[in-house]
């Protein structure tokens, strides 16, 4: 398993992510995540479930966070779409 820093990581990604060994990413010295190559075409299932979670729980925390609802949240994203349009 290779280890690189976060800078490392940054400048060297495309060159990272062709190898097909795991990478620890560190940040002074700690570690801060994992590149897990992936096996075949395809994102497994499980995996695909974990992430929704993941990321839906944060657009959650962060809504509560800003104060936003769900509502607010789509007329704003109406608005920039609409915003878009008119370029």
């Amino acid at each position: 398993m290779k280890t690189a820093t976060v800078r490392q990581f940054r400048d060297r990604a495309t060159s990272l992510f062709k190898q097909e060994e795991p990478i620890i990413v560190t940040r002074r010295g700690k570690i801060v995540g994992f590149f897990l190559p992936a096996v075949g075409e395809a994102l497994p299932l499980e995996i695909k479930k974990d992430l929704f979670t993941i990321l839906t729980d944060e657009v959650r925390s962060a809504m509560k966070d800003h104060g936003l609802t769900e509502d607010t949240l789509l007329a704003d994203f109406e608005k920039a779409r609409k915003a878009r349009r008119r370029r």
